[in-house]
């Protein structure tokens, strides 16, 4: 017996508030702090959270406070665009192998890879900005949606409704975008949902070892590299605050797809 809607709707509010919360303070930060992100003050070396500075300051003086909303804010739009981009390069790669079977051959070669050395190897050449980062991550990610989509279309073409589309003269692109695409959206919604949490913990990961967005962009990787060493200076501060936002902005995301798998009865 499936729950009533009104439940489900209370669930997603549950899931959602807290990233919807993260999301408004960091989108609207301008107009909350009047600090710079950048701007040093030797004055304000290791300040201890204040009526100033409501997260304290770093080892340059900088407001924590400010640099942590505009770190949320890189996460949640490299995670949203490399995750929509993601599943435009695995949609498109599945598209071409039902035409070229040899593809779907080279998608487990693809897999095999380390993604995240590659993402290294070839982050130390570009520069660290939004674009570079959301292609890299794109192009490190796609195969395993690629791989989990083509099975499900799989499943889906021995079904009677897309036999009958052939049979009434659909061609196969068509077929592929009218047919067998629509059911999989609840599928693509979870593994869209999933990857903005991998785009995520990639940045962060990449940043943390200096390897990701530029010096001058905030990053909750590049936060949490600098209090590595603070913390033992007793500024607690540093490191539990962009820790509490990673974790605030990752397990309602996990959460939600958790919540969206038993709903759309999927397993992955």
């Amino acid at each position: 017996m499936q729950a009533h809607p009104s439940k489900h709707r209370i669930k997603f509010s549950l899931f959602l508030a807290p990233l919807f919360t993260l999301a408004f303070l960091a989108f609207f930060i301008p107009h909350f702090s009047p600090h710079d992100i950048n701007l040093a003050s030797l004055s304000a070396l290791y300040q201890a959270p204040n009526s100033k500075h409501f997260f304290g300051t770093d080892h340059l003086g900088r407001d924590l406070f400010t640099r942590l909303f505009y770190a949320l804010r890189s996460s949640i739009f490299i995670g949203l665009a490399a995750s929509f981009l993601t599943l435009l390069f695995a949609v498109f790669y599945v598209f071409l192998a039902r035409f070229c079977d040899v593809l779907m051959r080279f998608l487990d070669m693809f897999l095999a890879l380390p993604f995240l050395l590659l993402m290294m190897f070839f982050q130390s050449f570009v520069a660290g900005g939004y674009a570079s980062m959301i292609i890299l991550i794109a192009l490190t990610h796609w195969p395993f949606i690629a791989k989990l989509l083509a099975s499900e279309l799989k499943r889906l073409e021995g079904l009677e409704f897309y036999q009958a589309a052939l049979v009434l003269g659909s061609s196969r692109t068509r077929a592929f975008f009218c047919e067998l695409l629509p059911p999989c959206f609840s599928i693509l919604t979870v593994l869209f949902i999933l990857n903005i949490i991998h785009a995520i913990g990639t940045e962060a990961t990449l940043s943390f070892f200096g390897l990701g967005l530029a010096f001058e962009i905030p990053s909750l990787g590049t936060m949490l590299a600098e209090a590595s060493g603070a913390v033992f200076m007793g500024a607690w501060w540093l490191i539990i605050h962009p820790l509490l936002a990673l974790l605030l902005l990752i397990l309602p995301l996990l959460a939600l797809s958790a919540h969206l798998q038993k709903y759309f009865g999927i397993k992955l």
